[in-house]
């Protein structure tokens, strides 16, 4: 007995050890891919701004420092950017991939196999996806009355859209003429109140919580030099060759004959009078200063374009400075945002305006604008609807915005809806 009981308890021992290893192992195992996943989710965060050399080398730097804030070597922790080694998103700039180990002192092992310590990894892939935007027009202004206001006889129909009015004032929407606001959803941060004969159909919902912007991760474009811009994707746009100024000599682009432009930056900013006829190729237009006007007559046509209104830093006053959208002729406006496979950074964007422009956006034409099709972003300013024709389908992120005319507009083309980017793990 005395012997096999010697025996049994060597077995013992030995599965004692083995079973101490095994679960250190998985504990650490649990402990590196917690941290791997924490690095991958930090670094992909650097990513929503762009793929950037600075972006990547901050994402990298990040990824790593959550790593070591982990109990992880920094010798320890590898990154990725692009993946180089993953199954499923090799080369995808838009990915950041993290390899974190942890080694583990053993007992069985030790003794048995002569091996002290194994490392145990772990590897976690995050990166950029985009998810479309849940609201169909949001005011964002935080306070004040009529921040969404009705004062003509046009109707709002968004569908089964979301309308959001973040005012906390009791009358943050108001109507005030005979047109009515078709939402499936209205949601008022303060109240609503009516002086004429219009009506809101679907559910209203006051005291609702601010929503705050869903495009506020949007990189802007930046202009870099007197000839490139730098888009929010890492792309580089150039001065259109259809431009009326330069950077140093900006001047406002005035058309009044059927022309056809390219994409790029407009120094000086572009005029449509008269009878003129303007189709815009597919494309990345910028405004730099002067703005956008289209009066008279004036067509203005494009599909799968973004218009971004800034100003020419190298010239900021006068025609360089800020300028206004304005479309207030009788001719048409068809103009349809990028879908997502034509521009996959600013698709759904018809109009957007630098965020410290707080010029209004002026829509107010009363000519067949049904072909519009596409999101206004005017995080600053106003947003004006009013004439008697149609705008067609459009979405809207704006700090208030006003519908004085005759005229109406629908729910825009999910096809032609913007898409915000979001940080997620993916493997």
């Amino acid at each position: 007995m005395i012997v096999v009981v010697a025996c049994l308890l060597v077995a013992m021992l030995a599965l004692m050890g083995l079973v101490t290893d095994a679960g250190m192992v998985q504990c650490n195992r649990r402990h590196a891919q917690r941290a791997a996943d924490a690095a991958a989710q930090a670094g992909a965060r650097w990513l929503l701004g762009g793929q950037s050399a600075s972006n990547v080398a901050s994402a990298i730097s990040a990824a790593t420092y959550y790593a070591t804030q982990n109990m992880i070597l920094s010798a320890d922790v590898s990154v990725e950017i692009p993946p180089a080694s993953s199954a499923y998103f090799n080369g995808s700039n838009g990915y950041i991939r993290v390899r974190t180990i942890r080694p583990v002192n053993t007992t069985f092992m030790r003794l048995f196999l002569r091996q002290p310590t194994v490392n145990v990894a772990a590897f976690a892939t995050a990166g950029v996806s985009r998810q479309p935007v849940d609201v169909t027009l949001l005011c964002l202004r935080p306070t004040g009355k009529d921040s969404l206001m009705l004062s003509g006889n046009g109707d709002i129909n968004v569908g089964q859209g979301t309308v959001i009015v973040n005012s906390s004032d009791p009358a943050a929407l108001s109507l005030k003429g005979n047109g009515s606001l078709y939402a499936g959803n209205v949601q008022v941060h303060g109240g609503w109140t009516r002086g004429g004969n219009g009506t809101i159909i679907g559910q209203v919902t006051t005291g609702a919580p601010v929503v705050p912007d869903p495009f506020e991760s949007i990189v802007e474009p930046v202009i870099t030099s007197s000839s490139t811009v730098l888009y929010g994707d890492g792309e580089i746009g150039y001065t259109s060759p259809d431009s009326g100024g330069t950077a140093s000599k900006p001047a406002n682009k005035v058309i009044g004959s059927t022309t056809t432009l390219r994409p790029g930056i407009y120094w000086g900013g572009l005029m449509m009078s008269s009878d003129a006829s303007v189709t815009l190729l597919p494309g990345r237009y910028v405004m730099a200063g002067g703005g956008l006007t289209v009066s008279g007559n004036g067509n203005l046509n494009g599909t799968d374009v973004f218009i971004y209104n800034t100003r020419d830093p190298y010239k900021p006053n006068g025609v360089g400075g800020y300028g206004m959208i304005k479309a207030t002729g009788n001719g048409n406006l068809n103009l349809k945002a990028s879908t997502a496979s034509a521009d996959p950074y600013y698709n759904g964007f018809v109009f957007f305006n630098d965020r410290a422009n707080s010029n209004m956006i002026d829509l107010s034409g009363n000519g067949n604008v049904t072909g519009f099709s596409g999101y206004v972003y005017n995080k600053t300013g106003l947003l004006v609807i009013e004439g008697n024709g149609a705008l067609g389908a459009l979405g809207g992120v704006v700090y208030y915005m006003e519908v004085r005319g005759n005229g109406g507009f629908s729910a825009t083309d999910p096809t032609r809806s913007p898409s915000t980017p979001s940080v997620r793990l993916v493997e």
